[in-house]
């Protein structure tokens, strides 16, 4: 008989399915589409302690500390993926630059880096930034270098299911999961589309599908944001590092040439088309950081939804019955907190000391 089934197949199913494989659990991944094929597939991959935008900062301290317990965790865990599925997700560490457009930002993000004691960071006033990443606009006021880089997502999805199988986790895909089942005080399985299947726990991993699944108490408060994104060929543009501002865009250089420039942050409902006036912001406000990016060809563009809670941290363990847990609701950063955010639901599934202070990712706070 399974221990636990996880209701969805992104990283944060992927990832809690692999950890609770490796305490020697029995696990059942139920995922309506294809593994890591979802919010995962459309994400920058942007991985850094520190470096966020401040559309991606509004958790505060909450949301750093889960991105900066999991820091370490990325390197550790690109070597295990690359062991365990044969894949490569490339996993680099080129560096962040949190970018300044004016005298006002310049100021503001070295300010949030004392107060928050970033440590080894470097500014780079306008000649060295240049000197650094020519193609950067010259009316730029500088940079904070912030350790960090970012990974392929597009390989992170299939290495963490390769890893999983092979370790022994059932994972179905084309199944929808139509109501958690209980007995009133605690869950005993699911019911999908197939059929029902059994188990004492229940981990909902769904992403913006998380919000929908009946029998999932509290109901998480989640609210889909759309990102519409573009992947331009920049091999002639030369950018070493990830090139964050302070509300968005970014520039995320990949290995084989490409620049990702995102995102928009729309609250649109689960329409996932392009836009004329979301594509024509990320390319005027990019140009404006990298003016070079005008001669770039577009390779591909696409959307994808972030799971955004309502106070925009995610909701990380027990649920109101026994043997329901949750890790979701990340929002536009959930990528760079995934590890830290698994570790602490399974310790807290598995009864273990929690890495970090759960308090402040309760489900139950909105019981």
């Amino acid at each position: 008989m399974r221990d636990v089934i996880i209701i969805g197949g992104g990283i944060m199913g992927l990832l809690t399915a692999r950890e609770l494989r490796k305490a020697g659990r029995n696990v059942t991944i139920i995922e309506k589409g294809r593994p890591g094929a979802g919010t995962t597939w459309a994400s920058a991959g942007i991985i850094s302690a520190h470096g966020t935008s401040g559309s991606a900062d509004i958790a505060g301290l909450p949301g750093l500390r889960l991105r900066a317990a999991s820091d370490e965790d990325w390197a550790h865990l690109a070597e295990a993926l690359a062991e365990e599925s044969g894949t490569d997700i490339e996993y680099r560490l080129t560096g962040v630059l949190l970018i300044a457009l004016d005298e006002e930002e310049a100021e503001s993000i070295q300010q949030k880096a004392r107060a928050r004691e970033w440590g080894d960071t470097e500014w780079m006033p306008p000649d060295v930034l240049r000197s650094e990443e020519p193609c950067l606009s010259t009316d730029l006021l500088g940079a904070l270098h912030v350790t960090g880089g970012n990974l392929e997502v597009r390989k992170l999805g299939p290495a963490l299911e390769i890893a999983c199988r092979r370790q022994g986790v059932e994972i179905l895909t084309g199944c929808a999961v139509e109501e958690i089942l209980s007995d009133g005080a605690r869950v005993t399985g699911v019911r999908t589309d197939a059929g029902v299947h059994e188990a004492p726990a229940v981990f909902v991993c769904a992403g913006i599908g998380s919000r929908s699944v009946p029998g999932a108490v509290p109901r998480p408060p989640i609210t889909p944001q759309r990102g519409q994104m573009l992947a331009l060929d920049a091999r002639a543009l030369g950018l070493k590092r990830v090139v964050l501002t302070v509300n968005d865009p970014y520039l995320v250089p990949r290995a084989d040439g490409r620049v990702i420039l995102g995102a928009t942050r729309e609250f649109a409902g689960e329409d996932p088309r392009l836009t004329v006036g979301g594509l024509t912001w990320l390319l005027n406000e990019g140009t404006r950081i990298a003016p070079g990016i005008a001669a770039c060809a577009i390779e591909e563009t696409w959307s994808g939804f972030r799971p955004t809670s309502s106070d925009y941290l995610p909701l990380i363990g027990l649920g109101a019955l026994e043997g329901l847990y949750f890790c979701t609701g990340h929002g536009p950063s959930g990528i760079g907190p995934a590890p830290a955010s698994v570790r602490l639901a399974t310790a807290l599934y598995l009864g273990d000391a929690p890495p970090l202070d759960p308090a402040p990712y309760d489900p139950m706070r909105f019981a």
